[in-house]
């Protein structure tokens, strides 16, 4: 997994790399890697290098984690999806949760930010709701998430209160 560190950077920023990064990643092995991706392509997994240039097609979905919360909840209802474990808003979304997410309901990568604060680390921006934290994962169809980061929180009295509230 990839974890983004950039100085002077908000989420929108952290978002940008991330995918630039993985479609960097993509591009650099679909043009000097073509011998490997076509054998896998050919013996391993049938389709790989559509999937990949998918991939790089097009701008990634951008979702915050309550309208996720929300599709989860419509599609148990209306298409009786059934999960393992139940989402519900406030706790984090399992892999079951993510990967339905980016195979089946957008069939391409996603990025879902704004978290409940609730399990996110001391350390992320708080947003103005006081509930989410500029927090933003990556999920990949077949994989899951693969790229996590979040912009920091910089001023000290709220990292301090941060820490004390979470009971480190």
């Amino acid at each position: 997994m990839i974890e983004p560190e950039l100085a002077f950077a908000e989420l929108p920023d952290v978002m940008d790399c991330a995918e630039d990064y993985l479609k960097y990643c993509l591009r650099y092995v679909l043009e000097n890697n073509a011998d490997d991706l076509e054998f896998f392509n050919s013996w391993v997994d049938k389709g790989l290098k559509a999937r990949l240039e998918n991939v790089l097609s097009k701008p990634f979905k951008r979702i915050t984690y309550t309208e996720c919360i929300t599709l989860l909840e419509e599609h148990m209802k209306a298409k009786k999806v059934k999960f393992s474990e139940k989402p519900v808003w406030g706790i984090d979304m399992g892999s079951e949760h993510e990967r339905y997410l980016a195979e089946k309901v957008f069939e391409m990568p996603i990025i879902v930010y704004d978290y409940p604060a609730s399990f996110k680390s001391f350390y992320m921006k708080m947003n103005e709701d006081g509930k989410t934290v500029q927090a933003m994962d990556m999920l990949v169809p077949g994989i899951g998430e693969l790229i996590g980061g979040s912009a920091r929180e910089e001023d000290l009295d709220k990292l301090d209160a941060m820490i004390a509230k979470k009971g480190l």
